[in-house]
């Protein structure tokens, strides 16, 4: 009897000790369990990621180049080789928006809105499927719907992703000599195109700063005029985007590109913003009717004052 005593005293003695072992080791393994699903509902984790919105980023310092001169017109029937270089550019720059086959359907897509363009379908482009509206969305963008300006690639490489996307299907509008002719007008192709030095933009704007003791009257005459002009729509918007008229005009009177299109103006609101004197949304905060007012509110108040 003592013996079987003994025996069923171990055999108590070694489940305490595995029931020891397994709540140390849920317990250490608690931070997992809580990641699963609980009553078929998911546990969220308290999320100690950074919030990215509110970091600023700016510009790198780059040496400027001149990019190559561009023989235009062997887009007029481009070979399977440049083709095939154009989908290359296409996958590193393109797809994880408009996916692998072009349809809009990228993974990093999925959450914006409106979505990216679907180049199987020729319905609906904001600038158009024909080449030279092509060639301008790739060089601008188009802010108002997310599209970021690829004027960082060389001009060749964007007609060769142009051509690539061209292939996807049938029934975009031919290319012409004319197209051509205009694009290599309009952006210098032939002769090449020189890409400035570039600085980061808050360095620039403190030079301009600096350079600029206070004010000049031109500066102080556009305040004023702001300021007065409460029932002026484009005053109005612009002081709903602006928290410092003064830096804000300095920044637009050194860099006079705003003034060609609305694409370079929103560049402006974007690099910035809060430095250059606009609020940190500025860039989103204007439907493209109110973009198109205070484009030309501003460039209107500009040549007053010349």
């Amino acid at each position: 009897m003592k013996q079987y005593l003994k025996y069923y005293a171990s055999i108590y003695v070694i489940f305490l000790i595995a029931i020891v072992v397994m709540g140390t080791m849920y317990i250490n393994d608690l931070p997992n369990v809580m990641h699963e699903k609980i009553g078929g509902f998911p546990v969220v984790a308290k999320d100690t990621a950074k919030d990215s919105t509110t970091v600023a980023a700016d510009l790198p310092i780059v040496k400027g180049t001149l990019s190559p001169p561009v023989d235009v017109m062997k887009y007029l029937n481009p070979t399977p080789d440049l083709v095939d270089k154009g989908k290359s550019i296409f996958t590193m720059n393109c797809v994880s928006c408009h996916g692998d086959q072009g349809k809009g359907d990228g993974v990093a897509g999925v959450s914006l809105n409106p979505k990216p363009r679907n180049f199987q379908d020729l319905a609906g482009w904001t600038n158009g499927p024909s080449i030279t509206m092509m060639y301008k969305t790739l060089q601008e963008g188009i802010t108002n719907r997310g599209m970021a300006s690829y004027a960082n690639l060389p001009p060749e490489d964007r007609l060769d992703i142009i051509a690539y996307i061209r292939t996807l299907i049938p029934g975009y509008p031919p290319i012409t000599q004319v197209q051509l002719d205009s694009i290599d007008v309009l952006y210098s192709l032939t002769k090449g195109v020189k890409q400035p030095n570039q600085i980061p933009v808050k360095l620039a704007t403190e030079k301009i700063l600096q350079q600029s003791a206070g004010p000049d009257a031109k500066i102080v005459n556009m305040i004023k005029a702001v300021n007065t002009g409460k029932t002026d729509t484009g005053a109005v918007l612009l002081k709903n985007i602006t928290n410092d008229l003064t830096k804000a005009f300095t920044v637009l009177a050194k860099d006079t590109t705003w003034s060609n299109n609305e694409a370079a103006l929103v560049r402006i609101f974007a690099n910035d913003p809060v430095q250059n004197g606009f609020r940190a949304r500025a860039s989103y905060m204007l439907s493209p009717q109110q973009l198109n007012v205070l484009h030309a509110y501003l460039r209107k108040l500009f040549s007053l004052q010349q």
